[in-house]
């Protein structure tokens, strides 16, 4: 990589003020506590569970990390031609990424039913107050949730900027206003709400607010 000539192709620039695509990716990566909070739920040993998500979350780290560090140094030509789908950057007749895309969809196949049992669990525990509402309601969600994502993928196949409009609108939700409200709503039913604590809450909300509003003006 080159960090001093901008006109070389292996040119990498050390500062971007596109980084909100990075940021809004990330707060998706604390939306997934509540989908965390749900498999360790039937934990066999709920001692373990400090331990076991520690190490899940390192080991995803250090692929992640490792996946796109050495990809990216190593990128033949401009990095702005770099695609926000990975086997994208290879050509349809490369034999790697085509054997990958197939492993690609025997993990959809399986990661498929663990996310739709996240997201029946949470929604109808919401609405009814039961994981399990019946076949007919659960087999109309599913319906309805396939028939977005394939909607999606067709009328708007741009992965990174999905991950990052729903990551940044999830973590203002889930990670910066939520969790702020409730707790100033705890402190002020208890009379210790002071302007220095609402201030630091309140900047916090607006930290996830700009980070959303960021995603539509990179």
């Amino acid at each position: 990589m080159n960090f001093s000539d901008p006109n070389s192709i292996h040119y990498a620039a050390a500062i971007s003020w596109r980084f909100p695509a990075l940021t809004g990716t990330l707060t998706l990566s604390y939306f997934i506590h509540n989908a965390v909070l749900t498999i360790l739920r039937n934990q066999k040993n709920p001692e373990n569970n400090a331990r076991d998500l520690s190490i899940g979350y390192l080991l995803a780290a250090l692929c992640y990390v490792f996946i796109g560090f050495t990809f990216y140094a190593g990128f033949p030509v401009q990095r702005t031609c770099i695609s926000d789908n990975f086997l994208n950057n290879f050509g349809a007749g490369d034999i790697l990424s085509s054997t990958a895309r197939l492993f690609l969809l025997f993990q959809m196949i399986t990661v498929l039913p663990l996310l739709m049992f996240l997201i029946r669990s949470q929604l109808f525990y919401a609405f009814t107050g039961k994981t399990w509402p019946g076949l007919g309601p659960v087999v109309l969600l599913n319906c309805c949730i396939i028939s977005i994502a394939v909607a999606v993928a067709i009328l708007y196949p741009r992965v990174g900027s999905i991950l990052r409009y729903v990551g940044s609108l999830s973590g203002l939700v889930y990670v910066f206003a939520l969790p702020c409200l409730v707790y100033m709503r705890k402190l002020h039913v208890e009379g210790r709400l002071t302007p220095r604590k609402r201030f630091i809450h309140s900047a916090v909300i607006a930290i996830g607010t700009l980070n959303f509003i960021a995603q539509f003006v990179i």
